[in-house]
């Protein structure tokens, strides 16, 4: 994967840089469904060694879409990147942040491709060791129940996850406490 970044990362670029209105692509279009559907459902119902198998199928199918240059318009990186962010990999995070950042670039207006920017983020923030900024990554205590990954307060605030479609930190913490 390490040897391939460089190459994904320049087809990435140069396919922002000179990216027209394309229609999106039913095949990454697809995938992306699929990943959404394996992870609908009760999370205690969910078999993860199951999923976690078809994850990185998808990511090797987008990686070979990434470099035949069939990622193309904003949908396309947005959907790419929620394939990586479900990586297993910092290298993974990494892409993910890096598509969903294209995929910003590309259509600043896709609610979907602002937040998942911000997520990406804070997922790879999170695998690093380090306090996320806008409040999107949540994980299980010792004793079982759900919380809010530890949020670095000065980074961002309200308003700039407000710009991004992330709820407030107060909201995200709420909805911690709901999680089962």
């Amino acid at each position: 994967m390490r040897k391939l970044m460089p190459t994904v990362f320049a087809a990435v670029l140069s396919a922002a840089a000179f990216a027209q209105p394309t229609p999106s692509n039913p095949t990454l279009a697809k995938l992306t469904a699929d990943d959404q559907s394996a992870r609908s459902g009760a999370m205690k119902e969910i078999d993860w060694s199951k999923v976690s198998v078809e994850d990185a199928a998808r990511r090797s199918q987008v990686l070979e879409l990434l470099k035949q240059g069939m990622v193309r318009s904003a949908e396309d990186y947005c959907n790419a990147a929620l394939i990586f962010q479900h990586g297993d990999t910092v290298d993974d995070i990494r892409l993910a942040y890096s598509l969903a950042t294209t995929s910003r670039a590309l259509g600043p207006d896709e609610q979907r491709c602002r937040w998942l920017s911000a997520a990406a983020w804070d997922r790879l923030l999170m695998r690093l060791k380090k306090p996320q900024w806008y409040g999107t990554q949540f994980t299980k205590s010792p004793t079982g129940t759900w919380e809010l990954y530890l949020v670095d307060e000065t980074a961002v605030n309200d308003n700039d996850r407000a710009e991004l479609g992330v709820p407030p930190l107060a909201t995200s913490r709420a909805r911690a406490a709901g999680l089962k």
